[in-house]
């Protein structure tokens, strides 16, 4: 039996070792935006959730059902293509051709994986789903320890090299990677676009504020915590939102702060803290932001900050958006049930596309010839999603999160406020979505559905069910997202000498 238990106990720490570089590592390699990083990442969460969730299927039977449902609507999508695209010479535009189809049922545009085709997509949301799902199945205890806090410092590393190339390399990713030709100068950090980029440090943020208002006890004696550390996180990954020139990003990063306020303080007066260490902390808060302020100020950065109130109506980035969502829903009224295929917008689209947005854009001051622009993306991910994936498609893909949510609302420890804390970045990518694609990403995609579990998980019932009652009455253990202790536990006796 002791033999069974550390082969178990062995299992479990390699499975969550690979899901964890899977996690913090798709950042790293471009967002996991290449395809060979997107294989090994299924690969990986495949072997590793699968196994665990098919040898102990308990609470995880209605997100298996789904994600095996998406599974049979993209297969059928890929394997019954209704179109082809067609090089044509003289106009120089892709158009679509028509190809032998069954017609009730899902089809797409013909494409292979190494391009955006169902199959790839299928590939990515049953990465960042799978891992997910694994997750949720993990205690808290292992969530509070390693997975939120390496989500934050992640996040954080990152946006140190984001500082550092903004300042000494702004033509390579990690000096390795030409951006310049590969995607435009409109990369950040570690990731080929810079709104993909805000939008995972605003995760990041949301997990190192969630990771401050943890409980943490002495041990040993000791009465330090790591709360101070996770702060600085914040407020450095804070700073990576500003300069990555992401103006919506800025302003969802604003409302993960404002839920923050209310939280910080309530969480200060519970813990009885001094207010020397809150004057202390206030300060050097301050000293760190202020030091940010400057440079900040000092950069063409400021510019970009100054137009977040500006007029929508004079901004050449919202008419080019504006005009796409207009073609987008005409594209979508087409094939409203089933869509054009999952990862097949940008092969479609330009059929649908509306001529005054090339004069949009020309207007907008962009070097982009004519009859070669296109948009990949519908900038809104919502939309995009309605696109490619039908009614059908996009209810059975909303599904699979909306369970987790499920989870979370139906349970009133959703107020803690740590499980606030994860929901407001939650909340502030599903906004940032409405009119940019950050979910497209794998990374963010991944990181996302992380937060959700590790919400949902501390909600859940489960976390719960097996608390063991000390003598007096009181709960022991982890007190998931219930009304935790305020009251700090005494300290450890000290250690008999040697």
């Amino acid at each position: 039996m002791s033999q069974r238990t550390a082969a178990d106990r062995l299992t479990f720490r390699a499975s969550i070792a690979f899901l964890m570089l899977v996690l913090l590592g798709q950042p790293w390699i471009l967002g996991g935006q290449l395809l060979e990083s997107q294989f090994i990442s299924f690969l990986v969460v495949f072997v590793t959730s699968g196994y665990a969730c098919l040898s102990n299927p308990r609470n995880t039977r209605i997100p298996l059902i789904l994600m095996g449902l998406l599974s049979c609507y993209l297969l059928i999508q890929y394997l019954n293509p209704s179109y082809v695209q067609q090089w044509e010479t003289g106009l120089r535009i892709w158009s679509l051709v028509p190809m032998d189809h069954i017609s009730w049922l899902p089809s797409s545009i013909r494409s292979d994986i190494s391009d955006s085709s169902p199959l790839r997509t299928l590939m990515i949301l049953l990465t960042a789903s799978g891992l997910g799902l694994y997750v949720y199945r993990v205690k808290e205890r292992v969530l509070r320890k390693f997975i939120l806090p390496f989500i934050s410092l992640n996040a954080l590393a990152i946006s140190i090299v984001a500082f550092i190339q903004y300042h000494l390399d702004g033509r390579s990713i990690l000096g390795f990677f030409s951006a310049i030709d590969e995607a435009f100068p409109l990369f950040y950090g570690t990731f080929l676009y810079k709104n993909h980029a805000a939008a995972f440090f605003n995760l990041g943020v949301a997990a190192s504020l969630a990771s401050f208002l943890l409980p943490y006890r002495p041990s040993n004696g000791l009465r330090s915590s790591p709360r101070s550390l996770f702060i600085v996180a914040a407020s450095l990954t804070t700073a990576a939102v500003i300069f990555s020139k992401s103006r919506f990003g800025f302003a969802c990063n604003l409302g993960v702060l404002t839920f923050f306020a209310p939280l910080i303080f309530r969480k200060l007066r519970a813990t009885g803290i001094t207010m020397k260490w809150i004057l202390s902390g206030g300060t050097g808060i301050a000293v760190l932001l202020g030091i940010t302020a400057f440079f900040i100020l000092k950069s063409e950065d400021v510019r970009y900050l100054k137009t977040l109130n500006a007029d929508f109506s004079d901004d050449s980035s919202w008419i080019q958006r504006k005009l796409t969502y207009e073609s987008s829903i005409f594209m979508a009224s087409r094939q409203p049930i089933y869509g054009w295929g999952a990862g097949n917008f940008r092969h479609g689209y330009r059929q649908f596309q509306n001529l005054s947005e090339e004069e949009a854009i020309k207007w907008g001051g962009l070097k982009i010839r004519q009859q070669n622009f296109f948009w990949q993306h519908a900038h809104n991910d919502y939309l995009e999603f309605l696109i490619e994936l039908g009614i059908v498609g996009t209810l059975i893909l909303f599904s699979i999160p909306g369970y987790f949510f499920w989870i979370i609302f139906r349970s009133s420890r959703w107020k803690d406020p740590v499980t606030l804390m994860l929901l407001a970045g939650l909340g502030s990518t599903l906004v940032h979505a409405l009119i940019d694609f950050p979910f497209r990403n794998p990374a963010v995609l991944t990181t996302w559905f992380a937060i959700l579990a590790i919400a949902a998980q501390r909600c859940s019932k489960s976390t719960h069910s097996h608390r063991s009652q000390a003598p007096n009455g009181s709960l022991s253990g982890d007190q998931g997202c219930g009304r935790e202790s305020l009251h700090p536990e005494p300290a450890a006796p000290p250690r008999p000498p040697l």
